[in-house]
């Protein structure tokens, strides 16, 4: 049986469900890509951070230029996700891109982005139950 909810709860129901989209989603991806990492010593599947609302952060690469690294994370507790925040989830080690574009072995080219793409429609499936199940 559907939840019967009032005309002035419909805000703060969707609201609801919409963070609680962001926490499966978030949680998840972090999920996914910690458990295909390739693995050595495991330092790589440990550096993985989860940034809320993070800035850019830089580095320098000479005299007045700055290059664009990733987000900063730090400022992020999980289960504390809401809808219209943005999520940042990367990984800190300098090596973390040659991994992603397939150096190892033991992960193909181009997995970072399959996550992304399988972790997409996931939040898309998710969006289109929401409200169908209550």
């Amino acid at each position: 049986m559907a939840k019967r909810i009032r005309i002035d709860q419909i805000g703060d129901f969707a609201e609801d469900k919409l963070d609680q989209l962001m926490r499966v989603v978030v949680l998840e991806t972090d999920g996914r890509l910690k458990k295909e990492s390739p693995v050595d010593t495991g330092r790589f599947r440990a550096s993985w951070v989860i940034g809320e609302n993070g800035t850019q952060s830089s580095t320098d690469v000479g005299p007045g230029k700055h290059q664009a690294g990733p987000p900063r994370g730090g400022n992020y507790t999980a289960g504390t996700e809401e809808f219209g925040n943005n999520y940042h989830i990367h990984n800190t080690l300098p090596y973390a891109e040659s991994l992603a574009n397939g150096h190892s072995k033991q992960a193909p080219a181009g997995w970072v982005d399959l996550i992304s793409k399988e972790m997409t429609r996931r939040a898309r499936q998710l969006a289109d139950d929401l409200g169908r199940k209550d």
